[in-house]
């Protein structure tokens, strides 16, 4: 964020994500960062609908560019800005009580983005509103590639809870509509409780790769780590970010957190492994943040440097 983008929000009281351009009406741009404020898809511990405007508090005031890893190498120059050519295009109107209606709006909006060229990041929010964005990125690009950071694999049926759609199940639902490739799917992350192994078995079924934490930390794996991480990006592709795939030590406030968890460098990792796909990711999204709930400060920063390194370029 600039001197003068920083002097604007003291002055007008609005904090656009990273100082970036504030332009509400879809137009021509790198990309741009839509808050989803709705958690009608949660079970458990609501929030995620006040998160967009916590990751927008939180990022007053940071630099455009992630501190390097080494300073000892001669690498000083540190190129250009994360979020170059992006804009805050605000938050997708989505309405409180209906998640139909959400879903809607979100695919709606990002697909209106989506044709001026833009690529889209979403500001959660529960994780059932990347179902919008992935229909909408769907009708623009086919079958996507998906990396999905997370404790959950989101795959389940939703018959306990009266509905197919809810924060749980959106994954099974994208696989079922076609709007992902399964070969090119992976997660990363899982380790919450099963009631079964229907969930894993139908994502095993359908050709998804599985990540637990462990696996990740296997140096016997990385070739096969490294071999899907690449298979993701041989064609469009998304990349979805649930907060809870991060250990809650450090980002507690969570709608669901899972003990056990990732590492900001295992996390940044998988992000920076994206960097490396022949073309950008077309869409990504941040989910889950909830900042009514404890430690709430400490995890809307972490998520906005998670932001800075999605929107970074390609390291050198």
């Amino acid at each position: 964020m600039s001197s003068d983008a920083l002097m604007q929000g003291l002055r007008t009281g609005l904090t656009p994500f990273l100082g970036l351009p504030l332009r509400v009406d879809p137009c021509p741009a790198t990309g741009v960062v839509l808050g989803v404020p709705c958690d009608a898809g949660v079970i458990n511990r609501p929030g995620a609908r006040l998160g967009p405007w916590a990751m927008r508090a939180a990022s007053m005031g940071l630099g455009s560019h992630p501190m390097p890893e080494r300073l000892r190498e001669g690498r000083l120059n540190l190129g250009p800005g994360a979020a170059s050519g992006w804009v805050d295009g605000g938050n997708v109107p989505t309405l409180p009580f209906s998640l139909k209606e959400a879903l809607a709006t979100v695919q709606d909006t990002v697909g209106a983005w989506a044709i001026t060229g833009s690529r889209t990041l979403l500001l959660g929010g529960d994780h059932s509103l990347t179902l919008g964005a992935l229909r909408a990125l769907y009708l623009q690009h086919g079958p996507l590639g998906l990396l999905h950071i997370d404790a959950h694999p989101d795959a389940a049926q939703g018959a306990a809870w009266g509905t197919d759609i809810h924060h749980g199940t959106w994954l099974r639902q994208a696989l079922e509509e076609g709007l992902l490739d399964p070969e090119r799917t992976v997660q990363a992350g899982l380790r919450a409780p099963r009631f079964d192994d229907e969930e894993l078995s139908f994502l095993q079924a359908a050709g998804v790769r599985m990540w637990s934490p462990a696996d990740l930390r296997d140096p016997f794996l990385a070739p096969q780590l490294a071999e899907d991480l690449a298979s993701i990006g041989q064609g469009p592709a998304y990349l979805s970010l649930d907060l809870d795939a991060l250990d809650p030590v450090l980002v507690p406030a969570v709608a669901e957190p899972v003990p056990g968890g990732l590492s900001l460098t295992e996390t940044l990792a998988l992000i920076h492994a994206a960097r490396e796909w022949p073309q950008p990711w077309v869409g990504a999204d941040l989910m889950e943040l909830a900042p009514t709930l404890e430690g709430a400060e400490t995890s809307a920063r972490l998520a906005v440097h998670l932001a800075l390194h999605l929107l970074s370029g390609r390291s050198e």
